[in-house]
């Protein structure tokens, strides 16, 4: 006996899709407002990731400075659009509007990250980031008031931070980074400006007197050494340092053609001594007091690389730096500190090295080569490597022999090993003789900078200059965001 079936019924199946249609418009509501929100997102990370990165490239100009470029930042990458804004009192009125909007929303502040914790403070007196947390509040959603929810919020926060450098100034110890200082140079720097440096390196050396030798030399006619020993009462005054004689000085001032020249000839005095000690005597084993002094351009350079320490100690970057000198005693290089984080040591020897310190001539190549071999071997991996090189630029000694032309052949051929291994070098040249085109040059091929200090002119005239070079410099130093 057969069962038969029911009639389906026709309109379950109206109501089945009609739920379905529910459901799925429903979830694509849903994934318009999910794609919505996660677009949100991005863009406000996107903002935010920028703004650190902005901040932490202006930390070197103050901490307001960063915030106020962090808040630019954020005005040209906001979340809904992107906006171009070309005229400064516009940018002004954007940011001022911008900060009032979101005033319980966005902090921005200059922070100390550790690297090794990751974890950072507030308050310190060196920040080396910045730290910028945004939220958007009450956005509004296109579906979700029908799920009984109609808006959400969004927050990112970024922590960005300079990449730590490691930098090796590499200073030159020639004998002619003293010639500003000596009546030579008379010609390229005015003679008074010269005999004034002479008095103010006696000044600094004491005001010391010798028989009746004062600073301004006396005329001595005869030609008789002992005669004018027994004149100038130096027979019973013992020579004061270890290399050199009064005979040696005395026939020094008969016969050199630049003590003659600027009319000094058989002229006796402190003036011409110190002359003497300069040009003839002037390694630290022969006068060992002349780093005290200021000669020049030497002091340019030392005066430099206090400019350049107190610069990169402007902002807590965990940076290194190591000082390389040529020449070394053999005519080459040394390394006098390596890579370190005691910048009032690189000061300190710096100070207290003179011109011809070691040896007289000037193998640029030698003390690039130098800094180059500490950076390849000591840098760490994740830092930014550079080279400051300080000179008169008058590359001369080769192999062991004075040769000017195979001397700044291998300059330049160190300059391409530098650019090979992708280490900047930044030149700055000083003196009145000073070779500014190779200078130029090794910047050049190394994608550095080269910024010169004319003889005769003081550091601290050019201090805002130079400031603004290693700004410059600093700038091809990548920045890194750290959370």
């Amino acid at each position: 006996m057969s069962r038969s079936r029911p009639a389906p019924r026709r309109g379950m199946m109206v109501v089945y899709t009609g739920i379905m249609l529910i459901v799925l418009l429903a979830m694509i509501a849903f994934s318009v407002d999910l794609g919505y929100m996660y677009t949100m997102q991005s863009r406000l990370e996107r903002s935010v990731d920028s703004a650190a990165l902005a901040g932490a490239g202006a930390l070197v100009d103050g901490s307001s400075a960063a915030s106020d470029k962090a808040v630019e930042y954020l005005v040209r990458n906001p979340v809904d659009s992107a906006v171009t804004i070309d005229d400064a009192a516009a940018l002004a009125a954007a940011k001022a509007q911008f900060l009032s909007d979101h005033v319980d929303e966005l902090t921005i502040e200059p922070v100390l990250w550790d690297n090794a914790t990751r974890t950072y403070v507030t308050g310190a007196s060196q920040p080396n980031a910045v730290r910028v947390e945004m939220e958007y509040r009450d956005l509004p959603l296109f579906f979700g008031r029908v799920l009984g929810r109609d808006a959400f919020t969004i927050r990112a926060e970024a922590i960005a931070t300079y990449q730590p450098r490691d930098i090796v100034l590499v200073l030159d110890l020639s004998g002619s980074m003293n010639d500003d200082s000596e009546l030579r140079s008379i010609g390229k720097l005015p003679q008074a400006d010269i005999e004034d440096n002479l008095y103010q390196i006696w000044q600094e050396l004491g005001s010391p007197t010798y028989g009746t030798m004062g600073f301004e030399p006396v005329y001595v006619a005869s030609s008789d050494i002992s005669e004018i020993k027994q004149t100038l009462g130096l027979d019973t005054v013992p020579y004061p340092y270890p290399s050199g004689s009064w005979s040696d000085f005395i026939n020094y001032v008969k016969s050199d053609g630049d003590v003659n020249n600027a009319g000094y000839r058989k002229k006796y005095g402190m003036l011409t001594l110190i002359n003497y000690w300069l040009e003839r005597k002037p390694r630290y084993s022969q006068t060992p007091d002349l780093w005290k002094v200021s000669e020049q351009p030497i002091t340019a350079v030392k005066d430099a690389v206090d400019v350049f320490i107190e610069f990169v100690s402007m902002v807590d970057t965990d940076d290194r730096m190591g000082l390389a000198v040529y020449d070394a005693a053999d005519g080459e290089a040394q390394l006098e500190i390596s890579l370190t984080d005691d910048f009032n040591l690189v000061s300190y020897t710096s100070r207290h090295r003179q011109a011809a310190h070691y040896h007289n001539m000037t193998n640029i190549a030698a003390g690039l080569k130098e800094a180059r071999l500490e950076l390849q071997q000591n840098a760490r991996s994740g830092a930014f490597k550079m080279i400051v090189l300080l000179t008169d630029g008058n590359a001369n000694w080769y192999q062991g022999s004075y040769n000017p032309s195979a001397a700044r052949s291998e300059l330049i051929s160190e300059a391409n090993k530098a650019e090979a291994e992708g280490i900047p070098v930044l030149t700055i040249s000083l003196g009145a003789g000073a070779d500014t085109s190779v200078m130029q040059d090794v910047a050049d091929i190394t994608g550095g900078i080269h910024f010169n200090v004319p003889g005769g002119q003081s550091v601290e005239a050019y201090r805002a200059d130079l400031i603004e070079v290693f700004k410059q410099i600093a700038g091809h130093r990548p920045l890194k965001l750290v959370k």
